[in-house]
C-alpha cells in the first residue's frame, strides 16, 4: 500500500515538475515580448493521510494554478507615469518647433526685420530726395509683413496638425476600448464565478495589459478590477469609458475661440455631450500645445503686428510724400454709409473728436492750400449729474458726411462707391492732394493715406500704392515733398511705448514673447526629462517583479530538470522494490 502511495506522489511530482519546465520555457520564450507578464507555477503540499495506526503521512506536492506575477498598483504607478511623461514630451516638442520657427538665433528671424525696417526709415532722413532709399524702407517693411505672415501662417498650419492629431487619437482610443471590452469578454469567459481560475486566460490579460498601457500614453486612465469575473472598468477623471461589456464612445467637437479664428479640436463624451475629462497623456499635451503654446503665442503675435500696423499707421496717415495723389480710395468700406464711422465696432484704430487737414497742392506754382475736415464721434444724450441739464445727442460724423465736406472743395470729387468706400480725386485739374494733422485717427481706421494694411498678423501687408509708387512714402509733415518730419517720428516709434503692448516698444515687446517662449521651452525641457526618468525608474521596478530574467528562468529550469530526475529515481527504486517483493 504503501510503495502505491509513494509511486502516486513520485508520479505527481513529476508531472509538476514538468509543468514547471512548460512555464519556465513560456518565460524564457516571451522575455523579449512588449507587455508579457512573467508566469510563476503555484505548488503547495498536497492532502496528508492518516494511517490505520494514527500515523499522518504526506502524500507529496499538488499544482494549484499558474499565474502572473504582478503588482497591480505598480502597474497603475507605471500608466500614471506614462500618461505625465507622453504629455510633457508632446509638449516639449511643440515648443521645439516654434522655436525652430522663430529663428531666434539666426539673422533671418523677426526681431532682425524689425529693427532693419525701422533703421532704413532712419535712412530716408540723411537722403530724403532719393527715392531709392524711400523703395528700401517700403521692400524692408513688405519683408516684415511677410515674416510675420510666414510665422502666423506656420502657426496656423501646425495647430491644424494638432487638431488632426487629436482626431486620430480619439479613433485609436475607441479602437483601444473595443479591444479592451471584447478582450473582458474572453476573460470573463474563462474566469467567471471561479475565483480559484483568476489566471485561467493569462494569454488575455497579457494583452489587455498591453493596451491599458498604449491607452494611457493618450489620456489619464484608472481602472478597477471586478473580482468576479476578472473584467476591468475604464475611467478617465471623472468619465466612465467602459464598464460592464458598455463602451462610452467618444467624438471630436470643434470650439472656436472667436467666429474669425482656427478652431481647437476637444475630445467629448457621446453619452454626456461634454468634453473628456483629460488631465495627462498625449492628448492633454496636445490641448496645451494648441491652446496654451501655440495659441498663446500666435495671440501675442497678432496684438503685436495690430498694435503696429494701428500705431504706426496713425502717424503715417498725417505725411505727405516726395508726390501727393490725384486719386486714392480707402482700404476700409462701410455697410451703412450713413452711419456714424464711430458706431462700427470692429474699426481699428477707434476715433477720437478732432478732424484732418485735405491739403490741395499745384506743383506748378509749388502752393498748397489745407482744408480742415472735421471729425466728430457719435454720443448718445447726457445728463450733467449736478447742474441735471441734458446735452444733445450727437449723430457722430459718417463716411458720406466725410465725402459731401471733400466735395464741396473746388478742384477735388470725393464720392462712396458701392463697397461703401471713400474714392477722392482731382480729374483732370493738374493738381494733386495730400492729408496732414489727423487728430480723429480716421485716416488710419479707414484705411486712407496708410502704409500697413490688415489687421492682424496673418493679414499684414502693405499698400499697394505704395509699392507701385515709392514716392508715396509719407516722410514730410508740413507739405508734399518738404521735410522729412514724418520719418523722424516714425522712426522713433521703434523707442516708443505702446499702450496696447503693455507700455513696452515695438521691439521689446517683441522680444519679451520670444524670451518667454524660450523660457518656457527650457522649463517643459527639464519637466519632460524628470518626467522620462521618473517613468523608467517605475518602469525598472515593474520589470524586476514582472519582468523575465534569463538568468533566473535557468536556474529554475535546472531546479526543476533535478527534481524530475530525483523523483524519477525514486519512481525507478521502487518499482525495483515492487518487483522484488513479486519474486518473493
Amino acid at each position: 500500500m504503501f510503495l502505491f502511495d509513494t509511486l502516486h506522489m513520485a508520479s505527481t511530482s513529476m508531472s509538476a515538475n514538468q509543468l514547471g519546465m512548460q512555464v519556465v520555457g513560456q518565460n524564457m520564450t516571451n522575455a523579449q515580448t512588449p507587455g508579457y507578464v512573467r508566469e510563476s507555477l503555484n505548488l503547495q503540499t498536497n492532502t496528508s493521510l492518516r494511517t490505520g495506526n494514527g500515523i499522518v503521512v504526506g502524500t507529496g506536492v499538488q499544482v494549484t494554478g499558474i499565474t502572473q506575477v504582478i503588482d497591480k498598483f505598480l502597474e497603475e504607478r507605471l500608466r500614471n507615469s506614462i500618461s505625465d511623461s507622453t504629455a510633457s514630451a508632446t509638449q516639449e516638442k511643440y515648443y521645439s518647433e516654434l522655436e525652430a520657427l522663430l529663428n531666434e538665433l539666426t539673422q533671418y528671424d523677426l526681431s532682425t526685420s524689425i529693427e532693419t525696417f525701422f533703421n532704413s526709415i532712419d535712412n530716408i532722413q540723411n537722403h530724403p530726395e532719393n527715392i531709392t532709399y524711400r523703395q528700401m524702407a517700403i521692400e524692408q517693411g513688405d519683408k516684415l509683413a511677410k515674416d510675420v505672415n510666414r510665422i502666423s501662417d506656420e502657426i496656423i498650419n501646425i495647430q491644424r496638425n494638432i487638431n488632426s492629431a487629436i482626431s486620430s487619437a480619439a479613433d485609436d482610443i475607441n479602437k483601444l476600448l473595443s479591444e479592451i471590452n471584447e478582450l473582458n469578454k474572453g476573460i470573463a469567459h474563462y474566469e467567471a464565478g471561479n475565483v480559484t481560475n483568476s489566471n485561467d486566460a493569462i494569454g488575455l490579460r497579457d494583452q489587455r495589459l498591453t493596451a491599458l498601457t498604449k491607452l494611457s500614453e493618450y489620456i489619464n486612465i484608472k481602472t478597477i478590477e471586478n473580482p468576479l469575473n476578472g473584467s476591468v472598468a475604464i475611467y478617465c477623471g471623472s468619465d466612465i469609458l467602459l464598464m460592464d461589456g458598455v463602451q462610452n464612445e467618444l467624438f471630436i467637437r470643434k470650439q472656436y475661440e472667436n467666429p474669425d479664428s482656427i478652431f481647437y479640436a476637444e475630445i467629448c463624451v457621446r453619452n454626456s455631450m461634454t468634453p473628456l475629462d483629460v488631465r495627462s497623456g498625449n492628448v492633454a499635451g496636445l490641448y496645451q500645445a494648441n491652446k496654451e503654446i501655440l495659441g498663446n503665442f500666435g495671440n501675442e503675435l497678432d496684438n503685436f503686428a495690430t498694435s503696429l500696423i494701428n500705431e504706426f499707421n496713425k502717424i503715417y496717415s498725417s505725411g505727405q510724400g516726395l508726390t501727393g495723389y490725384e486719386n486714392l480710395t480707402s482700404m476700409i468700406g462701410f455697410d451703412k454709409p450713413d452711419q456714424a464711422i464711430s458706431a462700427n465696432p470692429n474699426l481699428n484704430p477707434p476715433i477720437n473728436n478732432g478732424g484732418f487737414y485735405l491739403q490741395l497742392y499745384d506743383p506748378k506754382t509749388t502752393t498748397t492750400i489745407d482744408y480742415y475736415i472735421p471729425v466728430e464721434v457719435a454720443q448718445s444724450q447726457q445728463v450733467d449729474p449736478f447742474s441735471l441739464k441734458k446735452t444733445p445727442p450727437v449723430a457722430g460724423t459718417s463716411i458720406n458726411d466725410i465725402a459731401n465736406t471733400i466735395n464741396s472743395i473746388n478742384g477735388i470729387n470725393a464720392s462712396v462707391n458701392t463697397f461703401g468706400e471713400l474714392e477722392i480725386s482731382v480729374g483732370n485739374s493738374g493738381l494733386e492732394f495730400a492729408f496732414a494733422n489727423d487728430t480723429s485717427g480716421v485716416l488710419a481706421a479707414i484705411g486712407m493715406n496708410t502704409f500697413f494694411t490688415g489687421n492682424s498678423a496673418q493679414t499684414i501687408g502693405i499698400n499697394q500704392t505704395v509699392l507701385n509708387d515709392p514716392s508715396k512714402f509719407a516722410a514730410s509733415k508740413n507739405g508734399i515733398g518738404h521735410d522729412v518730419d514724418n520719418s523722424i517720428q516714425l522712426s522713433a516709434m521703434s523707442t516708443k511705448p505702446v499702450a496696447g503692448l503693455k507700455g513696452m516698444t515695438v521691439i521689446d515687446f517683441y522680444d519679451g514673447i520670444v524670451s518667454e517662449v524660450m523660457l518656457s521651452a527650457g522649463t517643459m525641457k527639464s519637466i519632460a526629462t524628470t518626467d522620462a526618468l521618473y517613468q523608467a525608474s517605475i518602469q525598472a521596478q515593474r520589470d524586476s517583479i514582472s519582468g523575465v530574467n534569463i538568468e533566473e528562468e535557468i536556474i529554475l529550469m535546472m531546479t526543476y530538470q533535478r527534481n524530475f530526475q530525483a523523483n524519477s529515481r525514486l519512481v525507478t527504486t521502487i518499482n525495483e522494490m515492487m518487483q522484488t517483493l513479486i519474486d518473493l
